[in-house]
């Protein structure tokens, strides 16, 4: 899984990880590399005030309709909105960063943003309780499901891999930003099929 960049890279492209892992920047600049439409997750299931998830036919439409074209960078972590995309994805990028990194950048991007009162998504802000003291908070999700990530996209990885697509699995900040400077040196025929 831990390989070069793709000579040609695929444009319907899955990242996935920890909260504070670098999804969506990595999957932005994907985007831009790939010439597609950056869809993040989040925004998507976030869309009530108050941090109320909408119900999954409404989500699941959603995504549908974001990633309806040909070429699309996704980001996030939603299993069940797997079922509307997965079957199409080329290539996964999985940042697979040490669980102090994630952790310690989601607990720090939640406090700047509470002190900032920065909006999410347009609809969401966060707040002290919400997102730094609750059970649901980034960092303290990250303590929580870390192990069962691991398990989860190491299946996908693996799946993806026998159905003929690319998976790559990045371990450290070095290593993402290294992959993402190759990707960002190929001309882009390269880069494209």
């Amino acid at each position: 899984m831990g390989r070069p960049p793709p000579r040609h890279l695929p444009c319907r492209i899955s990242v996935v990880g920890l909260s504070g892992s670098g999804k969506t920047t990595v999957a932005r600049k994907l985007a831009g590399l790939v010439n597609a439409p950056h869809v993040e997750l989040d925004a998507l299931h976030w869309v009530n005030p108050g941090w109320v998830e909408p119900p999954d036919e409404e989500f699941h439409a959603a995504v549908g309709r974001a990633l309806a074209g040909d070429d699309w960078v996704v980001e996030g972590n939603y299993r069940s909105a797997r079922a509307v995309y997965w079957a199409r994805v080329e290539l996964l990028v999985w940042l697979d960063l040490p669980l102090w990194l994630t952790t310690w950048r989601a607990l720090w991007r939640s406090l700047r943003r509470v002190g900032s009162s920065e909006p999410l998504w347009g609809t969401q802000r966060e707040s002290l309780r919400h997102s730094v003291l609750s059970p649901v908070s980034p960092w303290i999700w990250n303590l929580r499901v870390h192990r069962l990530r691991r398990r989860q996209f190491t299946a996908l990885a693996a799946e993806l891999e026998h159905r003929g697509g690319l998976a790559v699995r990045m371990r450290s900040q070095r290593a993402v930003d290294e992959w993402m400077e190759q990707l960002t040196n190929q001309a882009p025929s390269q880069r494209q099929r």
